[in-house]
């Protein structure tokens, strides 16, 4: 986690050094306006979780976005996740499933420019719970000495709660459908659930659930409904 934090931390610098970039100089000391624009709700799918199963295939997992604009600059965000995961080798079986929620917010870190600008560089914080079920019918522990012990692990229902940093970017790149990338910090909050003898494979949502923290990434494409109108400062 110590090593994964300061990326996050780099990327927020540079996401901030962007916005300031993306400013204009000679419209800094012109006055601003407040224009009503549309706002609503975005909706958007993770496609990241299929590239995940191309290299897991015992994993499948689908994450969908969404955001709703509080107003000119902060955007109150979440995730619904579901997990099935079910995994077969010499050394045991596993299956497990559940779903997770996470929620939050994202703030805009890009001034916007000229009306209806739909560009966003942003940083957030969210709380994500998962609830899950998870089995082991069978493992083997090898040993030449004193013989393989056979056992099994049974189904139990757990809970799974931590905070989130992330970090992103959305681009409009047709008429309300949006493309985006965000990077994500993952805290276990109740980090003995990794450490316990039977950690859960995945936690649905979180990641890998024998440890304390994930990292992650996601490409979404989504689209916005809208539904009401914020005031947005602009530069004249």
């Amino acid at each position: 986690m110590k090593r994964i934090l300061p990326y996050i931390f780099s990327a927020l610098l540079l996401l901030q050094a962007l916005a300031a970039a993306a400013q204009s100089p000679k419209k800094d000391s012109l006055p601003e306006i407040k224009i009503s624009v549309p706002a609503g709700v975005r909706v958007g799918l993770d496609l990241t979780r299929f590239a995940v199963r191309a290299f897991q295939p015992y994993r499948t997992d689908v994450t969908v976005n969404l955001d709703a604009r509080y107003n000119d600059r902060l955007f109150i965000a979440s995730d619904l996740s579901y997990n099935n995961t079910s995994h077969s080798d010499s050394n045991y079986t596993y299956k497990g499933s559940g779903m997770s929620i996470t929620i939050g917010a994202n703030y805009n870190l890009l001034q916007k420019q000229i009306p209806k600008e739909n560009f966003m560089i942003y940083g957030g914080m969210r709380y994500g719970l998962a609830l899950f079920s998870y089995e082991i019918p069978e493992y083997t522990i090898y040993n030449d000495y004193w013989g393989d012990t056979k056992g099994s692990y049974p189904k139990t229902s757990k809970m799974a709660h931590w905070v989130e940093l992330t970090v992103g970017i959305k681009v409009e790149v047709l008429k309300n459908f949006y493309l985006g990338w965000s990077l994500h910090e993952r805290i276990l909050i109740n980090s003995k659930l990794s450490k316990q003898d039977f950690p859960p494979l995945v936690i649905p949502g979180f990641g890998k659930g024998y440890k304390g923290s994930a990292f992650d990434m996601q490409y979404s494409v989504s689209y916005l409904f809208p539904m009401w109108k914020v005031k947005q400062a602009v530069k004249l």
